[in-house]
Parts: structure tokens; sequence; C-alpha cells
């Protein structure tokens, strides 16, 4: 926990304005919460007392450290492909419990954010759309995943009920987006990979090839 603090008050002393808890992806928090890897027999086996103390201990650094506002938020992933594994009614546990802890905002972690959810509940909504509804306003939520134009994001806000979007590897492929966005010249956003791009990017190959293989739709230009 104090290694969390103490990563926070560095945060802090740097400038920033604000940290997220990464409880996604399968990494540490999300391993406590996850039933597929909590195989503890301490304390610690309640799934959601990890990333509830962590964020105590977040708070705490921030009422001892921050000359002004700072935000906290949380990223989520809504699903494991293993058995056992998350589900969405762990999920809602989980945000239940996050609303509670009277954080800024949420943030879901998905690479598509219209897909529908795997396991435990039937529905012909996505995730995105269920997450939203069951917070209902209680806590700012930001929506992410396969957004890659503005009409997307748009999109994302009026029917994935969402308060913010995240975008990231349309960024990756277009470093201009936003100001293209911003100066009304969405029609020069590219969506398309240059083959020299994951070197003038320095895109890491692992994440040059999630990209390629999670937007198989993307040509690439040689």
């Amino acid at each position: 926990m104090t290694d969390f603090g103490d990563a926070t008050r560095r945060v802090i002393e740097a400038g920033f304005d604000g940290v997220e808890l990464h409880g996604a992806s399968g990494y540490l928090i999300q391993q406590f919460v996850s039933p597929h890897s909590n195989k503890r027999k301490d304390e610690f086996e309640n799934p959601l007392l990890f990333p509830i103390k962590l964020i105590e201990e977040v708070k705490r650094v921030i009422s001892e450290h921050a000359k002004k506002p700072f935000l906290i938020g949380y990223r989520f992933s809504p699903e494991e492909p293993e058995t056992p594994g998350i589900t969405m009614q762990e999920t809602f546990a989980l945000i239940d419990e996050l609303v509670g802890a009277d954080l800024d905002y949420l943030h879901i972690a998905t690479t598509n954010a219209w897909a529908k959810p795997r396991l435990g509940i039937v529905s012909e909504k996505s995730r995105t759309e269920l997450i939203a509804e069951y917070i209902d306003r209680r806590v700012p939520l930001i929506g992410v995943g396969s957004i890659h134009t503005p009409d997307d994001a748009a999109h994302l806000l009026e029917i994935g009920k969402t308060d913010f979007v995240a975008i990231g590897r349309a960024i990756i492929v277009d470093p201009k987006w936003v100001e293209k966005v911003q100066n009304h010249k969405e029609e020069t956003i590219s969506q398309q990979l240059k083959q020299d791009q994951q070197h003038e990017a320095v895109i890491p190959t692992p994440l040059w090839n999630l990209i390629l293989e999670v937007e198989g739709w993307f040509p690439v230009e040689r």
C-alpha cells in the first residue's frame, strides 16, 4: 500500500493534477478483485478489500501533500475470459464500492466500447451502456474502445451514456486527432498506419502488434 502512496506523493510533487489507479488489464489490483487469480486465505480473500484499502492510502497522501484539488480515478476491466473470472456481477459489486469511496471518476478498460457482455448477463446492450446505466450518474464515467472518429466519440457520449471519451489507438495512428477536431478538419484525420510509423512514434512492438490485431481493418501503407 505504501508504495502506491509514495508514488502518489511523487506525482503531487511533480505538479500533476491527479492519479488513476490501474485496476484493469490483469495487473496487480485486478488480480485481487478477480476470482481467477485471487486464491488468498487471509483478509484479502475479500476481492474488494485491496482496492478500497489502496484508495484509502492514496487519499491519505493526497490530504497530507496536495496544496490544490487533486483527482483520483480508477480504471477497471468489466470482464475476464477465464472461468471463474470477473463477470458483470463482480463488476457491479466493485462499482458500488468505488462509488462509495467517493472517487472523482471511473474509467472502463475495453478495446471495444460496444462489445456485449459475455458472462453473467444476457443483454443486447453493450457493457458500456450497462455500466453507465448501473452507475446512473453517481460518479463520472469514461468510456473507451475503438473510437476512431468524432462521430464515434459523440455516439458513445449519447448512446453509451458516458460522461467522457478516452482515445488511445486512434491517437497513435494520427497524433493530431484532437487538434484536427478542434479546428473542424475531421476529414483529414488519418485512419491508415504507415510502415515506418512504429519507429517514428517509438511504439513498442507488443503495442504495435496489438494495434494491428485489434484494429484489423486498418490497412498498412507501405
